[in-house]
């Protein structure tokens, strides 16, 4: 028993490992945590199965060793559900979510003593966190921002739709309010573009262009 919570603490521990230097919320004492925690619950799912095993089908008492550990599983949800963080048009903590539902099915396979199945999932899980984050850094993927920009009048938005054009930026929607009292607008605009993007060269060409007050990445 004690081979299986260490066991179950050490794997939790080593994808804990991977989101602790991310900085994110759930790092290394949370995955031990509940890599451990689902381990003794399906220990104890097992125990409590096997301590009443004699009982006959026309019982009282029915047990099924697996009830508990399914409970475990859809309760795991909530602990993940406040890791994820929606700031504006981002969405973080969504793997963290995922590692924590799947180190607590890690935990439950080492307490029932499925030990080979539930070292090769940590090592799977392990391979995408650690190599496929280095991949991502490679891809270009596409990524959606938001742009304010405030001008004169309406006549300046062919310029900055050609400035936008030129660093391969497509515009997805635009909307804009004008302020009476100061004759000025502010175009609001949805746009997507390359993650690898230098925010400040597109500011840059967009400050040259005549009329222009204002431009602000959101």
């Amino acid at each position: 028993m004690i081979a299986k919570l260490l066991l179950s603490a050490l794997l939790g521990g080593l994808i804990g490992l991977e989101r602790e230097m991310h900085a994110r919320a759930a790092g290394l004492r949370t995955h031990i945590l509940v890599a451990t925690g689902s381990t003794l619950i399906m220990m104890v799912s097992h125990y409590m199965f096997t301590l009443y095993h004699d009982q006959t089908a026309s019982s009282i008492v029915r047990l099924d060793p697996a009830r508990i550990a399914a409970m475990t599983i859809t309760g795991i949800g909530f602990l993940g559900a406040g890791t994820i963080i929606q700031s504006k048009e981002m969405i973080r903590g969504l793997t963290t979510a995922a590692c924590l539902w799947i180190i607590a099915a890690v935990g439950l396979s080492v307490g029932c003593g499925f030990y080979v199945p539930a070292v090769i999932t940590t090592a799977i899980a392990l391979a995408a966190l650690y190599l496929l984050h280095s991949l991502e850094n490679v891809l270009k993927k596409d990524w959606y921002r938001k742009l304010a920009i405030a001008g004169d009048g309406s006549d300046v938005f062919p310029s900055i739709e050609n400035v936008l054009l030129t660093h391969h930026i497509h515009i997805l929607k635009v909307g804009f309010d004008k302020n009476l009292d100061q004759q000025e607008i502010t175009f609001h605009l949805d746009l997507k573009m390359k993650k690898d993007l230098m925010d400040f060269r597109v500011v840059h060409d967009l400050a040259r262009i005549p009329g222009l007050k204002r431009v602000q990445w959101i």
